[in-house]
């Protein structure tokens, strides 16, 4: 399930959306503000999503997005903030903000919010491409990069990643892959299938490391 930075000065009072969240699956990882100020902050788990409360929040509205806008680990991810209806025309949107919630709210209300934008951000496009986290497939062109930089994948290894991208979640047998990929009217075993997906983790993973060690 998704894991959530949830940043807030407000502890007592937001307590029951971390608890909300966790009993519909999420994961939560609570910080104050000023936490994310200092140069020695470090998050070891991966992360999905930030939300950022701003009631009786601590720090600058401005330079808390820049921080999460700034910081290597945190850049990347879609920000979500909760604000109180009377602050929404001090909020400058174009920091990057991808969406934000009124308060008061109900946890049952933001899980939802967050699964749709998660929903939405990791969508599976067919007609041109797939897009997620740092790995772009662009279908026409047969191109893949992982964080912009060129993945060289053979036709099958191609269609091979193509296809399970298209099925995000679902579990397929060696024979039903060598059917959907390779054809009816292949005579290879189904070898076959563990030996290109080895190539694929062998070209795709290792890229994805060392790009976000940079």
């Amino acid at each position: 399930m998704y894991k959530v930075l949830l940043v807030t000065d407000d502890w007592d009072n937001k307590k029951p959306l971390k608890s909300g969240l966790l009993e519909q699956g999420f994961t939560v990882t609570v910080v104050g503000s000023a936490q994310l100020l200092r140069e020695d902050h470090a998050l070891s788990e991966r992360l999905n999503v930030i939300v950022a409360d701003l009631e009786r929040c601590a720090t600058d509205t401005t330079k808390l997005v820049h921080v999460l806008r700034r910081e290597r680990a945190f850049k990347d991810l879609p920000l979500v903030l909760l604000v109180p209806e009377q602050r929404l025309a001090h909020i400058d949107f174009s920091l990057g903000i991808e969406d934000y919630l009124t308060l008061p709210l109900s946890a049952h209300r933001l899980a939802q919010r967050l699964r749709f934008l998660m929903w939405k951000l990791n969508r599976v496009e067919l007609k041109n491409g797939f897009s997620c986290e740092g790995l772009i497939i662009d279908f026409e062109r047969y191109e893949v990069r992982v964080k912009g930089q060129p993945i060289d994948l053979t036709y099958k290894e191609f269609e091979l990643l193509k296809f399970l991208v298209m099925h995000p979640g679902k579990p397929f047998t060696r024979e039903v892959l060598l059917d959907k990929v390779w054809g009816y009217d292949f005579y290879g075993g189904t070898r076959t299938v563990d030996v290109h997906i080895r190539r694929l983790r062998a070209k795709i993973e290792p890229a994805a490391a060392a790009l976000s060690r940079r």
